[in-house]
């Protein structure tokens, strides 16, 4: 499965139509491979258009007793409960007659117009999935659920006071979180912690994880980046399993009405976000070795 897929389902198309659903599972495929952060989160197919969330706020409670005291009232956990909403996502792409004929047989204009419209929309999909805020037309992202939106997760905060980012505080960090087995920074903050590594002398590996691509480690634990995150003061430890795509419609191509001499197309998903569990946060730490 490489960047090929959508060009053969493309050369398998007869007549003046592009099939539907050759297209559609090349664009999956296609997009299923690409080293971006919406291939290593689980997906869960919802048939709603929302996502209700139920944190446990109490425990019901126990007591001692005495030989023939009466019983205490009953008690119940209690719960809260916030709701995440799908959101819908597109990119408009057109590839006029003349283009494809003088194309010749050389490539195929189609196929690498939808190929670079498909690589666009994932990347942006896991920036969302990383740095989103949850504004009316985008789903709420890792970090700002993380900073501003408890309702969905018991974060576990550890504040840095400015001190030197170091491996006792990503100790600390992943001790908060202890079911973590995943790390969120900026791109600057990972080449800081492969500096602190390097110093101390520790191995600076790299680790596979899904989709088949590899990314560096601390302590066995995958680091990923986002390209638009940028803030240099935190990093997020999260556990990948409560970490869902929400997927109401999947990435699909849709034809639009033939206006011109072109091949005018939409290609649309329809997406939620969710971060449960316990998830660790560190931040307001400084670099010591990364400009």
């Amino acid at each position: 499965m490489d960047a090929s897929t959508i060009r053969k389902a493309l050369s398998m198309t007869e007549g003046a139509y592009l099939i539907p659903e050759e297209i559609d599972r090349a664009i999956r495929d296609y997009v299923s491979v690409q080293p971006v952060i919406y291939n290593v989160i689980n997906k869960m197919p919802w048939a709603t258009p929302t996502y209700i969330v139920r944190k446990k706020t109490a425990l019901p409670t126990s007591w001692w007793g005495t030989d023939g005291a009466n019983l205490e009232a009953a008690t119940n956990s209690s719960f809260q409960m916030a709701t995440l909403n799908v959101k819908y996502f597109y990119s408009r792409g057109e590839v006029t007659g003349p283009m494809v004929r003088a194309a010749g047989s050389l490539y195929n204009v189609l196929a690498m117009d939808i190929e670079d419209h498909s690589r666009t929309m994932v990347w942006d999909l896991s920036n969302a999935i990383a740095t989103a805020v949850g504004d009316a037309d985008d789903i709420m992202g890792i970090v700002h659920q993380v900073t501003t939106f408890t309702d969905f997760n018991d974060v576990q905060s550890i504040d840095a006071a400015s001190a030197y980012l170091s491996t006792d505080l990503l100790d600390q960090l992943l001790e908060e979180a202890p079911t973590a087995d995943t790390l969120l920074c900026s791109k600057a903050t990972r080449r800081e912690i492969g500096q602190i590594l390097t110093e101390k002398q520790r191995f600076n590996d790299r680790i596979e994880i899904s989709a088949g691509f590899k990314v560096l480690s601390y302590n066995d634990v995958p680091i990923l980046v986002a390209p638009e995150y940028e803030d240099n003061t935190e990093i997020v430890a999260f556990r990948r399993g409560d970490a869902k795509v929400l997927v109401h419609e999947d990435f699909n191509r849709l034809e639009l009405a033939r206006t011109k001499d072109s091949t005018d197309y939409l290609i649309k998903g329809y997406f939620g976000f969710v971060l449960e569990g316990r998830p660790g946060r560190l931040h307001d730490f400084t670099f010591q070795y990364t400009a």
